[in-house]
């Protein structure tokens, strides 16, 4: 080859390598400044993952603004998809329970299997059991070994853990997945930490990706026992009504009103959550995290009754079941053996004018805090604490039930205030069946009939009556009906022809006479005979009984709407005298009871100083065995401008109506003072 040929092809060769060189620093020019910006945001590829914040609740306070169920700021641990490194979820899952056993905190695992060996499925699970083993794919013949075996391998749990830890993690990764755990939606492990739990778990932070320790809110619930079964509950939203409520923004992790108020109100307590919007980049790391919406706080509710009234009512209930038990009644010449099996009751107190609950006692009661604490043992106490005897507690009526028979038969005209029914004790209207009367009456009126309760004066009216007008009439005053008030409650039932054809029974024609004196199959609840006392007392209006006050925004700065009476019922055109003469009726009961002091006889109201011709009371002792009776008593006062209406029912006692003495004296003075004699024994009654 020539040195000129040699010299060409180096200097193509150099031309070459040149242009080369030329064209990629153009390309390198395009790329750092022309495209610069576009390449620099490829670089910083991000992800963006919005999370809603939970609201407060509303405050429940009672009508003085004494707040019952309020909140108080929490901590809570919560995992994060978006920072969470894919396989290491068991470790960290260990690390943080570590932390919560030692320090005794609860966590979030409904997994429907037991904490310890020999592993079972827990009882009353049913529901639970069947969606596990659908998550875990297996058939319905597994085993608990069949599922506790396919939940390690799903989720990789390995031996490195000793066999608890396993199942705890089981239990929080089970959770994770019924919970939804996402991107878009965080999973809470553990509410209400306490703050040494956060400080370990803080100083844990670098080892522990994917875990965030946040502010919260969790319910407070002050002075416990205080009317328990009204205030209700709160608690984690269960799959069956997340189902019913996810259209209306609710999640796996809500917390939901379980009972009471806290049920009944859920809607304006609820909150409207906020918005938390967390960037980070394509390697993990967070570039922003920010509130992007503010969370709005739910309204607060004020309710009806007084926490002062609403204690003594408790405390004069409790008080009189302890009487029942002490020597003082248990020694007494005149013991009648009934009363001293009685642990348990209930007592409703309404505002005449309005139908607003004043106080509302279902004995034996609980603390809610414990409630919550110890859910099984509070709920496996001796005589069902948890049962709310007032709202859901059926009982027949007994004697009670005779203001009714006397409205209806004057309202009919079959009988007058002055017309008289002659008692020689037995009923001998029927042949081959004589019903009895507790006394010998005579000849008497409705007034006095009421006064000491004669069976035989009713059983005619009633028979006069016919079941058919008897429980039109019964309707009036709300007898096997709902009465509109917020919270669940049984709506009882009346003696009807109806209902003993529902019931599979026969209907005899002597059944009416039963059926007039408040026995057979009728059964009401205590509020039920609240409310009828308060018909009564209005001369034939029967409001809405009802436990909302008024609605206001969470500072109560503002109010939102006030719960006005509501007439469920008006029957007292032209019912003026027929009430004004079963309300004489019922003064004269209240003028009758009494007991003995020595020789002398002393009168309830007078006693406790409140007037015996003021209250007009009904006493009744129904049957609901062959040896035992409850103790019934509605009542308003006072009589002649009436301003409260009760009804109380104590099981298996005696001598109600000197509760509602004393409900009478709270009310009028605010003052009660028990008594009780040296060793602790409750005096009198009284």
């Amino acid at each position: 080859m020539s040195k000129f040929s040699s010299v060409v092809r180096s200097a193509v060769l150099a031309g070459i390598v040149i242009l080369a060189a030329f064209m990629c620093g153009l390309r390198l020019l395009q790329i750092q400044i022309a495209d610069g910006s576009s390449y620099l945001a490829m670089t910083r590829q991000t992800r963006v993952v919005t999370q809603e914040i939970e609201a407060a609740r509303g405050v429940i306070s009672d009508a003085s603004g004494n707040v019952l169920n309020s909140n108080k700021i929490s901590y809570n641990i919560n995992f994060q998809k978006s920072s969470l490194v894919g396989g290491t979820e068991n470790e960290i899952i260990y690390r943080v329970l570590t932390v919560l056993i030692k320090n005794g905190e609860k966590w979030n695992d409904s997994l429907p299997i037991t904490k310890t060996q020999p592993y079972s499925f827990e009882k009353d699970s049913e529901n639970e059991i069947e969606r596990l083993k659908k998550t875990l794919n297996v058939g319905g013949y597994a085993t608990v070994e069949n599922c506790i075996y396919q939940l390690y391998k799903t989720y990789e749990i390995g031996e490195e853990y000793d066999e608890q830890m396993r199942r705890y993690i089981a239990g929080v990764r089970y959770e994770m997945t019924i919970k939804d755990f996402s991107y878009e939606n965080k999973f809470v492990l553990s509410t209400d930490i306490g703050e040494d739990t956060v400080q370990e778990l803080k100083e844990l932070s670098s080892f522990l990706n994917g875990v965030d320790i946040t502010e919260s809110w969790a319910r407070e619930y002050l002075n416990g026992e205080l009317a328990p079964h009204i205030r209700g509950t709160v608690g984690s939203i269960s799959a069956e009504k997340y189902e019913q409520l996810k259209d209306s923004g609710y999640t796996l992790n809500d917390v939901i009103g379980l009972s009471g108020v806290e049920q009944a109100f859920e809607e304006e307590l609820r909150g409207t959550r906020g918005v938390r919007t967390i960037t980070r980049s394509s390697d993990g790391v967070e570039l922003s995290d920010e509130v992007t919406t503010e969370p709005k706080a739910g309204n607060s509710v004020m309710l009806t009754i007084d926490s002062k009234f609403q204690q003594q009512v408790q405390d004069i209930v409790q008080y009189h079941m302890d009487f029942l038990h002490s020597p003082h009644y248990t020694t007494a010449h005149d013991y009648k053996h009934r009363g001293t099996e009685c642990y348990s009751g209930a007592a409703v107190v309404l505002d005449v004018k309005t139908g607003g609950v004043l106080a509302m006692v279902s004995l034996p009661g609980y603390d809610i805090n414990d409630y919550i604490e110890n859910y099984s043992e509070v709920l496996n106490r001796e005589y069902s604490p948890v049962f709310n005897r007032a709202l859901n507690g059926t009982y027949r009526p007994g004697s009670t039930f005779k203001t009714i028979t006397a409205t209806a038969g004057l309202a009919e005209g079959v009988i007058t205030p002055n017309s008289t029914i002659t008692c020689h004790q037995v009923y001998t209207y029927y042949s081959g069946w004589r019903p009895t009367c507790t006394g010998y009456h005579g000849s008497i009126n409705v007034m006095d009939a009421l006064k000491v309760s004669c069976n035989i004066f009713f059983y005619d009216t009633a028979r006069q009556l016919g079941i058919n007008r008897l429980s039109e009439w019964a309707a009036k005053f709300g007898v096997g009906q709902q009465l509109g008030f917020e919270l669940s409650m049984s709506s009882g039932q009346m003696t009807s022809l109806e209902l003993f054809d529902r019931l599979g029974l026969e209907w005899n024609e002597g059944n009416v006479i039963q059926a007039g004196i408040g026995q057979m199959e009728t059964a009401l609840t205590p509020l039920h005979l609240a409310v009828q006392a308060m018909t009564i007392a209005n001369k034939g209006v029967r409001y809405e009984p009802h436990i909302l006050k008024a609605v206001y925004n969470y500072d109560y700065s503002e109010l939102i709407y006030e719960q006005q009476p509501v007439v469920a019922y008006d029957m007292s055109e032209g019912m003026e005298d027929i009430f004004d003469t079963v309300t004489e009726g019922m003064k004269r009961v209240s003028a009758s009871a009494g007991f003995l002091v020595g020789n002398s006889f002393v009168n309830i109201y007078d006693y406790v100083g409140v007037g015996k011709e003021n209250v007009a009371t009904k006493t009744g002792t129904p049957q609901f065995s062959a040896t035992e009776y409850n103790s019934a008593v509605i009542g308003f006062y006072p009589a002649d401008d009436p301003e409260i209406a009760f009804g109380i029912l104590m099981e298996k006692a005696e001598f109600s109506r000197h509760i509602a003495a004393n409900i009478c004296r709270v009310y009028e003075t605010g003052v009660w003072e028990p008594s009780y004699d040296e060793d602790g024994n409750a005096l009198y009654g009284l």
